[in-house]
């Protein structure tokens, strides 16, 4: 009984909707931001990713499996492929299974501006908790 409870219990925090949003100040043409945002769960399931650039600019995302010096790009895109236009950014419905494989806890990105000017961006995903 007490394994069948466990389980249960363990059961009820499975697919969970999470959602992390993080804002990236000033990124000049050309640069690579690296941002690390903190999660309760380990791994979850993304469901969808939407970077917005505060002016006209392409932009470059990299869902990445750890912050180590060579991690795994898991997820890739820009916004000349995702949406088309520049302004709208990244908006990505998928479904990619992630882990933290370096045990912290966190989403690792990488984000690039492509574009010439110096840019803010904030960036949202959406995504299930998964066991």
């Amino acid at each position: 009984m007490n394994r069948t409870w466990k389980l249960m219990e363990e059961m009820r925090k499975v697919l969970l909707p999470v959602s992390f949003a993080q804002r990236v100040e000033y990124v000049g043409g050309g640069a690579k931001a690296m941002i690390d945002i903190p999660m309760e769960h380990p791994r979850f399931m993304i469901k969808t990713i939407r970077v917005i650039p505060s002016r006209e600019t392409n932009v470059e995302v990299h869902v990445l499996n750890s912050a180590g010096p060579h991690p795994e790009v898991l997820y890739f895109n820009n916004s000349q492929y995702s949406t088309g236009n520049f302004m709208e950014g990244i908006y990505d419905m998928i479904d990619l299974p992630y882990e933290d494989v370096d045990g912290t806890s966190t989403l690792h990105l990488s984000l690039k501006n492509l574009g010439t000017d110096v840019a803010n961006f904030d960036i949202e995903v959406v995504g299930l908790t998964t066991r």
